[in-house]
């Protein structure tokens, strides 16, 4: 009995003595037992961000840019050190431009290569896809790439791990109503738009709007984003007579529609007006000599600071991409907010930050965007270009949404 009594007070002073140690340790490494060494793909000296860009399929002409754009920024941030000590990892997994195989995408960011956050999903639908992983699991999702995408659930509610960066074509649809009728005096629009969550809520709010100022939609086509035949959709829409056609969707079957619109010799008596996935220059290259005078919605400005230090960074490219630089500028954002938490980066830190320190935030491309624990929208300000020699020019300043509608 006494034998046992020793060997427990030794074994207990042995342990207490271990524990001292480990508790010194933790400090000198400025952590705690449940610090970032056992946070997902956080380590003490690199950030692990997964991104589901297609790089491979249909919607490869928007997404590959944006990831080059992605990875400028992140070399830079790197190149100076990382982020509090920490280097960002970012891993990209192409879902071909197909819905159906973005939850295998975003299962393998989060359940093989281990990342802290999701950064980017592109394409609307396959953006509600991956929030259906993300959401539930508490894992930060920023910047769904697409005006449609969810940011709110049924009832109106933010959902809670997810913020919208982008404006939602419902908004455009009110800006492209507005400008149609009362900057370039139009009555009567005809409308082409992709037959999903793209085009139908925009169809509603450019209806709304139209009406609003005493013009009308008199006639609407939807298409399906793989095809490649519009001779029916043209003749339908020239049969209204409009004064305008709006042109939604994606850059290669809008495009489409235009040149097969001028092989049969048509062109709306005031041409075409385009929403904003179509605002980057390989669109009219894409289109050639019939994209002349396009209008084309937009909503990124390069007379800032971060514009002009984005230009002397791709200096050597032949043509301004619009889509690399948003994804130069989305990185920004992030970035920004991995730098705003500090040292102390966990999924929670991170939700905490973005709903607290991004009101008014100065996004560095024009817009501002607020972001609150109620409040996960993207920005809400147009800008209107015009192709002119091949290129996009801005003939606007920034017009927001909520000063056009209700």
């Amino acid at each position: 009995m006494q034998l046992s009594t020793k060997m427990s007070h030794l074994f207990f002073r042995a342990a207490a003595g271990m524990a001292a140690i480990l508790a010194i340790t933790l400090a000198a490494c400025g952590g705690s037992a449940s610090s970032s060494q056992t946070v997902p793909g956080v380590t003490s000296n690199t950030i692990t961000i997964g991104t589901v860009l297609d790089t491979t399929g249909p919607l490869k002409t928007i997404c590959t840019p944006i990831y080059q754009g992605d990875q400028l920024y992140i070399n830079q941030i790197n190149a100076a050190g990382g982020i509090n000590g920490r280097k960002i990892n970012l891993v990209q997994v192409s879902d071909n431009g197909d819905s159906t195989q973005t939850k295998d995408a975003v299962r393998q960011l989060f359940e093989q290569d281990n990342a802290f956050a999701l950064f980017q999903v592109c394409g609307s639908g396959d953006a509600n896809v991956a929030e259906t992983y993300t959401n539930p699991k508490g894992i930060p999702f920023v910047d769904p790439i697409g005006g449609g995408s969810a940011y709110t659930d049924a009832q109106g509610n933010a959902l809670p791990w997810v913020w919208m960066a982008q404006p939602n074509y419902g908004d455009e649809g009110h800006v492209l109503g507005y400008y149609i009728t009362q900057t370039l005096k139009a009555k009567t629009v005809a409308l082409l738009y992709e037959n999903d969550v793209l085009g139908l809520q925009q169809k509603q709010t450019l209806t709304e709007e139209m009406q609003k100022y005493g013009g009308s939609v008199v006639a609407s086509v939807g298409y399906n984003y793989t095809q490649s035949d519009f001779t029916s959709a043209v003749q339908t829409l020239k049969a209204a007579n409009p004064d305008m056609i709006v042109l939604n969707g994606l850059p290669i079957p809008t495009g489409t529609f235009v040149k097969t619109a001028a092989a049969q010799g048509y062109k709306p008596p005031m041409g075409y007006i385009a929403n904003y996935p179509m605002a980057d220059n390989s669109w009219p290259a894409f289109i050639g000599p019939a994209a002349q005078g396009i209008y084309v919605s937009g909503y990124t400005s390069i007379n800032t600071s971060v514009g002009q230090k984005y230009l002397q960074l791709t200096s050597s490219d032949t043509v301004f991409s619009a889509y690399k630089f948003y994804g130069y500028i989305m990185t920004k954002l992030f970035v920004d907010a991995l730098q705003k938490t500090g040292s102390n980066l966990t999924r929670t830190t991170l939700q905490q930050t973005l709903n607290t320190q991004f009101t008014n935030y100065d996004t560095g491309f024009g817009p501002t965007i607020s972001w609150s624990a109620t409040n996960h929208g993207g920005i809400s300000d147009f800008m209107i270009y015009q192709v002119q020699n091949g290129t996009l020019n801005p003939v606007s300043n920034f017009i927001q949404a909520s000063q056009v509608w209700p």
